[in-house]
């Protein structure tokens, strides 16, 4: 086990303001926002008193296919500037917290974020839920079991256990989807098509609240080739929810393994999916093959790299990205042995990619309880803060876009966010 419990953490980093005084070419904002991420989130009990369950999108409903924690609290908040934070997506125990979680106040009737006493910005507000979670399906079931949902996107999630883990020691080290799958007592992976359709079909009835559908889930290894079966399962749903548009395509994201040629062709002729998006997670060969062993041994790291750079030419230039969980690079034992390292390491690798025409959604990793990486420490925000800012530089440069995960349709991918157009002397530096 890895201890992380250091009580002179704050003597031995820059803190949030030192961050945010050296990098004064991006938004403090930004910055504080990327720390709540990386801290972790907590509520006092009036912040929690004002997250109105009749309104709000509560921790405790909705399709998620990570946590176990039902707390009544806000699943995302709304920052002053109009961009969205995700908080809900995993579960948080500030027990088990390396660094001192933000608080979520309430100070002269404001909701705040706060530290050590301080206020350090306002919320503009929580998450409110959409219409059809107050719904049922045919069965009875509330439809917000079948999709979730952030402001702007709707979220499905095809297979709620990754078969990675089916081999002792082959799931990635910091994912507790499949963990806290097994803890739950749950049997059933994959939930039937007809409960989905009937929650697609009244969440459109919103008009205004979605511009995109996400769908995604863990792998599926079977069928006559690697894969085939989750492809097949991806093609039936794909080809339900594109009954309700006309045209070619409709706003569509599939966030899932790097699939084959002939796999990524099926998924484009068959279907209106418009964006692809197989998840990398590591950058960098040797780690990836330590952190994510079932992936290195099914696709290998340098083949993931040739079938992203093949999705390019099946869904075109722009419609193809990979995530990455940025700070698992330096996880003990096998990780990086200074931030410095894994910059110039990571930072050369994201060129690679992202020159290819390929957006990089890089979420900051904070170790999650049900993980093999529980207990480990995350870097600090100084790391997050030079790497996210030289991964929007490198985006710039090739002039890639991953829109469908920017501060409007996302909230989890915060260097991201550094997308958004600002005028020359915008307000933005408070």
């Amino acid at each position: 086990m890895v201890s992380v419990r250091n009580p002179h953490w704050r003597e031995e980093e820059l803190s949030l303001k030192e961050v945010q005084k050296k990098y004064t070419d991006v938004p403090k904002s930004w910055i504080l926002k990327a720390d709540m991420q990386r801290r972790g989130i907590t509520f006092s009990q009036a912040a929690s008193a004002l997250a109105d369950p009749e309104i709000h999108l509560l921790n405790s409903e909705g399709a998620n296919r990570f946590r176990q924690n039902t707390d009544q609290v806000p699943n995302g908040l709304i920052m002053r500037d109009g961009s969205y934070l995700v908080i809900g997506n995993f579960d948080y125990a500030s027990s088990q917290a390396e660094r001192t979680p933000y608080l979520i106040d309430v100070v002269d009737g404001k909701l705040v974020v706060t530290d050590q006493d301080e206020v350090l910005d306002e919320i503009a507000g929580y998450w409110e839920k959409p219409d059809f979670f107050n719904k049922k399906a045919s069965n009875g079931e509330p439809l917000s079991k079948y999709i979730a949902c952030r402001p702007q996107r709707l979220e499905i999630t095809l297979n709620n256990y990754c078969h990675f883990w089916d081999k002792p020691g082959e799931g990635c080290k910091y994912c507790p989807m499949s963990p806290n799958f097994k803890k739950s007592g749950k049997t059933q992976e994959c939930n039937e098509l007809k409960y989905i359709d009937e929650a697609f079909a009244e969440a459109l009835k919103q008009e205004g609240r979605n511009e995109i559908v996400i769908l995604t889930g863990g792998s599926i290894l079977s069928g006559e080739h690697p894969f085939d079966d989750e492809v097949e399962l991806y093609i039936k749903v794909l080809k339900l929810l594109g009954e309700y548009f006309e045209g070619r395509r409709f706003p569509s994201q599939l966030i899932s393994t790097a699939f084959d040629e002939r796999q990524q062709e099926r998924l484009y002729e068959e279907t209106k999916l418009m964006q692809f998006t197989p998840d990398i997670e590591v950058l960098n060969k040797e780690k990836f093959e330590w952190i994510c062993p079932g992936k290195a041994a099914h696709v290998g790291y340098e083949e993931w790299k040739r079938r992203l750079y093949h999705a390019v030419d099946v869904f075109g230039r722009g419609n193809v990205t990979t995530g990455v969980v940025l700070g698992v690079e330096q996880a003990v034992p096998k990780g990086f042995s200074s931030e410095e390292e894994a910059f110039q390491a990571v930072t050369e690798e994201a060129e690679d990619i992202i020159s290819h025409g390929i957006g990089i959604a890089a979420n900051i990793w904070r170790a999650t309880p049900g993980s093999v990486f529980q207990h480990h420490n995350t870097p600090s925000l100084e790391y997050y803060v030079r790497t996210l800012r030289e991964f929007d530089r490198l985006q710039q440069k090739y002039q890639v876009d991953p829109f469908t995960d920017n501060y409007r349709r996302c909230g989890a991918h915060i260097g991201l966010d550094l997308m958004r157009t600002y005028q020359e002397d915008a307000a933005w530096q408070y």
